[in-house]
């Protein structure tokens, strides 16, 4: 025999259920904008921290050179192969590059392999100009630009895609491209 105890089944009721999903959809309304605060701040870093390390390893160059990296030692012409390559290789005084120390190849490398990417597009290729009224590459189809005539260094972008990323109130961030030079300071390299 089964013994009736009386109750009825548990279930919530229709009031409890909304109170329970206003409560659920208040914490999401919270933790959403945090979420991608941080999200945007964290970029913001990434953006910064590639930026420094690049223009530090430019500083780190010319002090050794005299000149800026970039330049073909050959032809004497901007390459943006060589740009890369002198910053991550070991270089003779004339910014002949090759892997592995040997007199008289005793400068760098300046910055570790892989070069960085730009943490916008997903880009490690650098756009390189010989001067800030050289042309400018469509945004968005470099990583980086780099200005070889002052070590100006900066990120590839439209201003637009910056601001759609939080990431237009940076200081120095882009390197010459269209009207960024002449307005900001962009620090040495």
């Amino acid at each position: 025999m089964q013994r009736q105890t009386g109750k009825q089944p548990v279930a919530f009721s229709l009031v409890e259920l909304v109170i329970v999903v206003t409560i659920i959809g208040t914490i999401a309304a919270i933790a959403v904008p945090r979420i991608s605060n941080i999200t945007q701040r964290s970029q913001e870093h990434a953006v910064r921290s590639s930026l420094a390390s690049v223009r530090q390893a430019i500083d780190r160059y010319y002090a050794e050179h005299g000149r800026y990296p970039g330049y073909d030692p050959g032809t004497g012409a901007p390459d943006r192969d060589y740009f890369k390559q002198q910053l991550m290789k070991i270089s003779n005084e004339n910014g002949d590059i090759r892997d592995s120390y040997g007199y008289p190849w005793i400068y760098g490398p300046y910055i570790r392999a892989p070069f960085p990417k730009n943490p916008t597009n997903g880009l490690d290729t650098v756009y390189v100009k010989a001067t800030p009224g050289a042309a400018d590459p469509s945004d968005g189809s470099y990583g980086w630009v780099a200005v070889l005539s002052h070590g100006y260094f900066g990120i590839c972008a439209s201003d637009t895609d910056l601001a759609n990323r939080g990431l237009d109130g940076i200081e120095g961030i882009r390197a010459g491209v269209v009207e960024g030079l002449d307005a900001v300071d962009l620090g040495g390299g």
